[in-house]
């Protein structure tokens, strides 16, 4: 698994999370997602379910956002990884269904990690 990929998993876990659940629908909306995204694409389906499982298992076991950020911050460097780090936690905020503050909250935390405008999020 790419860290690209893993990293994406962990900021689609960690916006999901922060309303204190992960719902199997949005285990089913982050493949759906790395499926149609053209730069996680070439993953396979396990290699996918895979990078959900471990960083959903890290955001669960940590029950805080420190260690997927610091991860985050630290394997995703260039613009278009950031990018699509920021489209992926956009993903994350409705695949619930529900828009709850602190997904949004979660979405402006990574984006002031990886040194955005949380504005533009």
């Amino acid at each position: 698994m790419t860290p690209t990929l893993l990293n994406a998993a962990r900021a689609f876990a960690m916006v999901s999370f922060s309303d204190g659940r992960l719902a199997p629908a949005e285990a089913h909306r982050f493949a759906k997602f790395a499926h149609n995204e053209p730069a996680l694409n070439h993953s396979g389906h396990a290699e996918i379910a895979d990078a959900w499982e471990q960083a959903a298992k890290e955001v669960h076991a940590a029950q805080s956002f420190g260690p997927a950020l610091l991860a985050i911050r630290t394997e995703i460097a260039s613009a278009a990884d950031k990018a699509l780090v920021m489209r992926v936690a956009q993903a994350a905020l409705v695949a619930d269904g529900r828009l709850e503050l602190q997904e949004n909250q979660a979405v402006s935390s990574l984006a002031e990690a990886l040194g955005l405008d949380p504005e533009n999020y």
